[in-house]
């Protein structure tokens, strides 16, 4: 039975570069109340004034996880508040944060919001592999931001479509602590045509790279090179965004990565960014950078931002 709803107070600014530990301890907190002692949950948006996308995803994602692994009959597990920062309603609502909790959209009615804005494109997630998705998303995500030459929207395609296996087939290949819906993935995007930007993000709530890893003899020596004796979380992204080989062992898997690489040295700018555990990976042109955490993330989260003037293309092999 629930007891009374235990409030949680989301910190100003929801963003995993800035506010990462305290976004963190916020989201655990709501799957540990919600799944681990069947209590409900409030959250507070009220002090809110930033949102990023990444950080949006990761806490949509978990309150999809909470309210359909815990239901009640005429019970909801979360609930929260509205922010009262306008623009920050409209980009929940854009992702279909308020669709996900069942409550009217405050944005509806509001003042029309204005032309060239970053647009937050709706989450979807789902426990398959749909190229037909990937597809569309693609070709959703740089709608207005800039153009692809075939091989480039071929690459890109094939980049998220592996995304989608990588958490689709072996990152629930453990048992994480709280309860998870297997095989499940989400996706979102981020659109600003002012800038010519797109980016996309996928993530699961699995075991996490370093624990997916098949890191054979020669892996070992080709990537312990950059290493410590004993591989940090941030340590072993990195190795899988070079290794071209996943537990899988399949043919023609481990591109993703080396592909959004090869995207972001062939743009104006851009930037791979791996969360996983404790660990956080980024890629620019200006090389990469690895850092680790005292608090994990449930799973892993794939940004790959693009900024491009003209038509994107990329080397075909």
């Amino acid at each position: 039975m629930f007891e009374d709803q235990v409030p949680i107070m989301l910190p100003q600014r929801l963003c995993l570069r800035t506010a990462r530990d305290q976004v963190v301890a916020a989201i655990d907190q709501l799957e540990a109340t919600v799944l681990a002692h069947r209590q409900r949950v409030i959250l507070y948006f009220d002090g809110v004034v930033y949102l990023e996308p990444a950080a949006a995803l990761l806490l949509v994602a978990a309150i999809f996880r909470c309210r359909n692994l815990v239901v009640m009959r005429g019970q909801l597990s979360v609930s929260g508040t509205y922010p009262k920062d306008l623009e920050i309603a409209r980009q929940l609502d854009e992702l279909g944060f308020f669709r996900l909790l069942g409550v009217r959209s405050p944005v509806v009615g509001a003042v029309t919001a204005p032309r060239n804005r970053p647009l937050f494109l709706h989450f979807r997630s789902m426990s398959r592999i749909y190229g037909q998705v990937a597809a569309e998303f693609c070709e959703l995500v740089t709608m207005g931001a800039f153009k692809l030459s075939q091989v480039a929207k071929g690459r890109m395609v094939a980049a998220l479509k592996e995304a989608m296996g990588n958490a689709h087939e072996h990152a629930y290949s453990a048992p994480t602590g709280l309860p998870v819906m297997k095989k499940r993935w989400w996706l979102a995007g981020h659109l600003d045509p002012h800038a010519k930007e797109m980016m996309i993000m996928i993530l699961d709530q699995g075991v996490g790279i370093s624990r997916t890893l098949d890191l054979t003899a020669l892996d070992i020596l080709k990537s312990y090179v950059k290493m410590s004796f004993r591989p940090t979380d941030g340590e072993l992204i990195s190795a899988a965004t070079e290794l071209h080989r996943t537990s899988t062992k399949e043919q023609g898997r481990g591109r993703g990565f080396r592909d959004m690489k090869r995207f972001i040295d062939s743009c104006d700018d851009g930037e791979l960014r791996v969360l996983s555990l404790r660990g956080s990976y980024s890629y620019t042109k200006a090389g990469h950078f690895v850092e680790d955490f005292d608090i994990p993330i449930g799973g892993t989260l794939v940004e790959w931002r693009v900024r491009h003037s003209s038509i994107a293309d990329v080397e075909d092999e």
